[in-house]
């Protein structure tokens, strides 16, 4: 069984990791939405413009600066064409390099985004309907990283109009090496809300699978992830 003090450190360490990428998330889609604003007889268009699409850089960089827990972060948007505006695309996404130091953009023109759709990805789709951040994964990250990775979802808004979505990456390796050292010596598993493993430090159970709720006890959870003990 986890002493109490094990497993007051273990959940107030993963409160910790789910709490500042929520956080985050948030406030790049807030000092987006302020920065649009902020501008003279602005339309949707402005978005292009590369006076603006620096800003909203600069927002992302300082996001990837200041969270220590976050590989990546980006802004998605995408606007219906109707009338006489037309459908554009628009990615910005930077990444951290190994040296944890340096940021790199993802360099995707509009024909590149618009074979990509991100607008299939279940954190850009899901995103609007949520009141705070919506939460997706462990998956696969075959785009930018190919790791198990979590990617933290908030929309941004102009004039009440849906614009897109700001997000932040947190890789499962990451996670794993936060909550390793609370939980080495003791066999328990991290799972989101569909009880697919996040983290686990037992041998019977890995990352990406599964878990049967029935073989373990949970622990401790929160709006997005539960705790689980096993034999």
């Amino acid at each position: 069984m986890l002493l109490t003090t094990t497993l007051h450190a273990l959940t107030k360490k993963i409160d910790s990791i789910i709490n500042s990428t929520i956080e985050s998330t948030g406030l790049l889609a807030r000092n987006i939405e302020t920065s649009l604003a902020e501008i003279e007889d602005v339309n949707l268009e402005h978005l292009l413009e590369p006076s603006v699409r620096k800003t909203i850089q600069d927002h992302i960089k300082a996001t990837l600066n200041s969270n220590i827990y976050c590989s990546g972060a980006g802004f998605a948007s995408h606007i219906e064409g109707s009338g006489s505006n037309k459908e554009f695309w628009l990615l910005e996404w930077w990444y951290k390099k190994a040296d944890g130091v340096k940021q790199v953009n993802l360099d995707l023109d509009q024909a590149t985004q618009q074979r990509l759709d991100f607008r299939t990805f279940e954190w850009f789709k899901q995103a609007p309907a949520v009141g705070n951040a919506f939460i997706h994964g462990p998956y696969v990250d075959y785009i930018c990283n190919t790791s198990y990775t979590i990617t933290s979802a908030v929309p941004v808004y102009f004039n009440k109009q849906f614009l897109g979505v700001a997000a932040i990456d947190l890789l499962v390796s990451r996670v794993e090496d936060e909550l390793l050292p609370f939980a080495a010596d003791n066999k328990v598993i991290l799972t989101n809300k569909d009880s697919r493993i996040v983290f686990s430090s037992h041998p019977r159970f890995r990352v990406g699978d599964l878990l049967d709720t029935g073989v373990a006890k949970i622990v401790f959870e929160n709006d997005y992830f539960n705790l689980y003990q096993a034999k």
